[in-house]
């Protein structure tokens, strides 16, 4: 069912020093679509992502929530989950403890839902290893275990299937199907193409940088 939630963006731009990223980008994205931006390298898809998040701070444009501006906009931060290129584990922590980790920070998720979650991410047999045991596939499994820890409607993911094999990748494109199909939002980036990919159904493409 499509979710009533929708994400805009409006007139925005993005500076680096004195590189200018891109110019007046506007475009919404509404429950069950997936936003692919594409472009080639340091065109800012990165941090066009970072800023829809909230990480980096928008000097020129707006970005809305349900047409409510997303800066200190609490529903929107508990409604947004973003998975950067980087992990963003703590190599201290064993698998579970990562988890654990950021269930106290998004939701009261149960050990035995994260155990499950585990499972459905394929690691389970890795949850008592340290993060920095884990292999680089495991590592970004793990990473998008978060994603189900709590209900969260927009998906923001940068670069999600890079340094994975086929079946993580098949694995986190039938996740985001899933979220889309229950009225889900997701905004990606990623350097290949998606029309063979199960999720190009679902895509509209945003093309940053010169052609």
């Amino acid at each position: 069912m499509p979710s009533s939630k929708v994400i805009s963006v409006k007139d925005l731009s993005c500076t680096r020093g004195d590189n200018q990223l891109f110019d007046a980008v506007n475009f919404s994205v509404s429950g069950g679509q997936c936003l692919h931006v594409t472009g080639p390298n340091g065109c800012g898809k990165t941090s066009l992502l970072r800023l829809v998040a909230g990480i980096n701070f928008v000097e020129h444009g707006e970005i809305s929530w349900n047409s409510s501006d997303t800066a200190n906009n609490p529903n929107f931060y508990s409604e947004c989950a973003y998975i950067a290129h980087k992990e963003g584990l703590k190599n201290e922590l064993t698998a579970i403890e990562n988890l654990r980790y950021y269930q106290q920070l998004d939701s009261g998720t149960d050990e035995v839902a994260l155990d499950d979650i585990l499972d459905k991410m394929g690691i389970l047999k890795c949850a008592d290893l340290l993060a920095q045991q884990l292999s680089f596939g495991q590592r970004r499994r793990l990473s998008f275990a978060r994603l189900l820890i709590a209900d969260f409607t927009l998906w923001i993911l940068d670069e999600p299937f890079t340094g994975i094999d086929t079946s993580g990748r098949n694995l986190i494109e039938s996740l985001c199907v899933e979220h889309l199909q229950n009225g889900g939002l997701i905004i990606m980036t990623h350097h290949q193409s998606l029309v063979d990919s199960p999720l190009n159904q679902y895509r509209s493409e945003l093309k940053l940088g010169r052609a």
